[in-house]
């Protein structure tokens, strides 16, 4: 592995939308883990005596919104597709770095040239099944 590519990944310069598609799985993930407990916790109580009969339920925790706000660099790269040793077509594909301190220092970033990405992520009841009609 050379140089540059061990800097950028102790970087993660990744396309944005593998950046956004990690932080929504991580929060999907988060999700799951607080379901996991809340059902392991109605088990155990369903499974005991004396807290089954007072009819005591498990508390459900959920994200009903997550606001995130993303301090990144941002940089657009032509990426060239070739046919037969000539250029086919160049699509851009915007790559992004979180600010932080090896990003700062490493590349002697400015940090006033940050952008911004604002996103929020919203649960949403699941669809409606409607059976026999």
């Amino acid at each position: 592995m050379s140089e540059i590519q061990t800097i950028v990944e102790d970087v993660l310069v990744e396309p944005l939308e593998d950046i956004l598609l990690h932080v929504s799985r991580g929060i999907a993930q988060s999700q799951l883990e607080l379901d996991k407990n809340s059902l392991a916790t109605q088990i155990l109580i369903d499974n005991n005596k004396d807290l089954s009969e007072y009819g005591i339920k498990a508390t459900w925790y959920h994200f009903p919104e997550v606001n995130l706000e993303l301090k990144m660099a941002l940089s657009l790269h032509g990426i060239s597709e070739t046919e037969n040793g000539s250029v086919k077509a160049m699509k851009l594909k915007l790559f992004s770095a979180p600010i932080n301190a090896a990003y700062k220092n490493i590349f002697d970033f400015d940090t006033t040239g940050t952008s911004t990405i604002k996103a929020k992520i919203v649960s949403i009841p699941p669809p409606i099944e409607v059976k026999g009609t």
